[in-house]
């Protein structure tokens, strides 16, 4: 009896996560239904449009505003003209800095939740909390870019 105490220690506390995480996925994908796709599109008076992106990086940035450019234009049956791109990077720290911690936090991510995962009782605890600080550590970075696109549809 004792031994099957200890197996089944942790489900209570396993089965209330995978129940909030399921939720938690129901809940984002109901909600991105409902949402534009091209939230951050501010419409021009003059036909020249304009989107501004926050983004962890430069590239998934440009391609965001890309996608809700189109998503916008789309809706007029016409497809976007790009008039002109300006992405920068507005952190408080170093651009360098802000990418190495970056990619640092992603990995402690990665880490530890291959550790809670794959790993035995004392490698799922330490994979646990690496993930979850590699996780608020990211959040805590926040969006070190902005791109901006001006464009008209056509």
């Amino acid at each position: 009896m004792e031994n099957f105490r200890q197996s089944h220690k942790h489900s209570g506390f396993k089965r209330f996560f995978l129940n909030c995480a399921r939720k938690a996925m129901i809940l984002a994908l109901l909600l991105s239904g409902a949402c534009a796709h091209h939230r951050d599109v501010r419409p021009g008076s003059d036909g020249i449009h304009s989107v501004r992106i926050t983004s962890e990086d430069k590239e998934a940035g440009s391609r965001e505003a890309i996608e809700q450019a189109n998503d916008f234009c789309k809706k007029y049956e016409k497809m976007a003209v790009f008039l002109n791109e300006e992405s920068k990077y507005e952190g408080s720290m170093s651009e360098s800095d802000y990418k190495t911690a970056k990619t640092t936090a992603k990995v402690a991510q990665a880490v530890g939740g291959a550790g809670y995962v794959f790993g035995g009782k004392n490698e799922r605890s330490a994979g646990g909390i690496l993930g979850l600080g590699g996780g608020i550590a990211s959040e805590a970075l926040g969006k070190g870019y902005s791109v901006n696109m001006k464009f008209k549809c056509q």
